[in-house]
């Protein structure tokens, strides 16, 4: 799983507990709005029925008094005000009608209420228990509504306690699952990052970090452990390169060794002829130890980036048979075959630079040819490219390691420890090949030979 993906996973959890709990709030708030205003409604309906029994009563009261003190003062207020009061709770309370049972109910008060008020002195007490029952009847019917929409609301409540309950914990729950993930899938892994780092500056070359959590994370983990292992290979091949460097300097120097030292003790002055063959051998040591050094330190400028090239038009022809020509008395056993065509070949190019390439490959082929046999160099012009082709019928290269011997201080595993070298000339060879625009490529087969090709851009006139 990728890291975007978890945390996307991880936001939509909290986004989903968050919009639940907004949710919850949301319907626990309307709720509770409802009931309290279904138990305002009943509290105001059984106050407009206690006004109205209250009214009536009243409006008795009035009227016995005005019966009873005709030639008074008269009661405290009009019996017609008496009757707009009964009227005005009558009309009140039929306000509050919302079911079919409180319609009845509130029509029999209606009508008891008003039979009360058109009927005469001597049947007005019958009419008025009549028309307080039919009141208290509603008052009732409200009160019992009321007790109905307070257990409601206490049900709500409990609804809403359970139900944010329910929430806090799956929040929390929700919050604990993200950070429990983030630290498995994320700081732990992280951990393991750093501490393999801090392992491996602190000389722990074996370091390594496991490939778990997310697909970025394993990414990581990854590339380190391929940087580890190409560290751990480049050191291990700098350590075989300077056990190289080593051997091949010791061999050249111990023949010098040797032969100055065969002059110095000669008894007499030996005859010109066995001076001239040390002198010979010395010279083709000190050419060995100056391709050495000169392999060193042309490596040395291309990883400084100091690679320089001074381009000029060259005629590839002439400079392959001076090459071929400088190393036919190098070896006897071999036979060196040239094959160029018969007009100059154009190029725009480094001479020095392109004569170095031809003698690291033309070099190789001889040295890695130890029984003799037959080297060719073959140079072929083609529409847009000059190609050199440079074969051998030596000890061949394993498929496998095509590209691997172009790399600095790589041999191929098929090298005799006696071929000397360090591993350095093809990769020169490539860098400069490459800086001129071209390439080198290799084809070969073990026990049978190798086919180095240099491919160049042809110059146009």
């Amino acid at each position: 799983m990728r890291l975007r993906s978890l945390f996307l996973i991880g936001a939509g959890l909290l986004a989903l507990l968050s919009l639940g709990s907004a949710a919850g709030l949301f319907w626990m708030s309307t709720q509770f709005q409802s009931r309290t205003t279904d138990l305002s409604e009943s509290i105001e309906r059984v106050h407009s029925a206690e006004q109205l029994a209250h009214a009536l009563f009243l409006l008795q009261v009035v009227q016995e008094f005005a019966s009873i003190h005709a030639s008074d003062k008269g009661p405290p207020i009009s019996i017609d005000e008496a009757h707009r009061r009964v009227s005005e709770q009558l009309q009140q309370v039929g306000q509050y009608a919302n079911t079919a049972q409180e319609q009845a109910l509130i029509a029999n008060a209606r009508n008891k209420v008003e039979t009360y008020l058109r009927a005469p002195a001597r049947e007005r007490l019958p009419t008025l228990r009549g028309a307080v029952e039919a009141t208290a009847a509603v008052s009732a019917s409200n009160i019992e509504r009321a007790r109905a929409v307070r257990d409601e609301a206490t049900r709500v409540s409990d609804a809403a306690m359970l139900i944010g309950g329910l929430l806090a914990i799956g929040i929390v729950t929700g919050a604990a699952l993200v950070l429990a993930v983030t630290r498995t899938r994320l700081y732990l892994p992280l951990l393991s990052i750093r501490q393999a780092l801090a392992a491996f500056k602190s000389g722990q070359r074996e370091s390594r970090v496991a490939q778990v959590g997310p697909l970025e994370l394993r990414e990581v983990a990854a590339e380190f452990n391929d940087m580890a292992d190409t560290l751990v290979s480049q050191d291990t091949r700098h350590l075989q390169f300077l056990a190289g460097v080593a051997h091949d300097l010791r061999t050249p120097l111990n023949a010098l060794k040797l032969s100055a030292q065969i002059l110095l003790r000669a008894p007499a002055p030996p005859p010109p002829e066995k001076v001239r063959e040390s002198l010979v051998r010395i010279s083709a040591q000190l050419d060995r130890l100056d391709r050495m050094v000169g392999d060193l330190l042309e490596q040395t400028r291309i990883e400084a980036g100091n690679l320089e090239l001074r381009l000029e038009d060259t005629d590839l022809r002439v400079l392959v048979t001076d090459v071929v020509e400088l190393h036919r008395p190098s070896s006897q056993q071999h036979q060196l075959e040239l094959s160029v065509p018969d007009r100059p070949v154009p190029v725009h190019g480094d001479p020095t630079r392109l004569t170095q390439v031809l003698t690291n490959l033309l070099s190789n082929a001889i040295k890695y040819s130890p029984r003799g046999g037959r080297v060719r160099v073959l140079l072929e012009q083609a529409q847009d490219e000059v190609m050199i082709s440079v074969s051998d019928e030596g000890v061949g290269i394993p498929p496998d390691e095509y590209e691997r011997i172009f790399e600095p201080f790589r041999r191929s595993k098929g090298s005799s420890a006696e071929i000397p070298g360090i591993g350095l000339g093809l990769s020169v060879s490539r860098r400069i090949v490459r800086a001129h625009g071209g390439n080198i490529e290799v084809v070969s087969q073990e026990g049978v030979g190798s086919i180095f090709r240099v491919r160049l851009p042809l110059k146009h006139s």
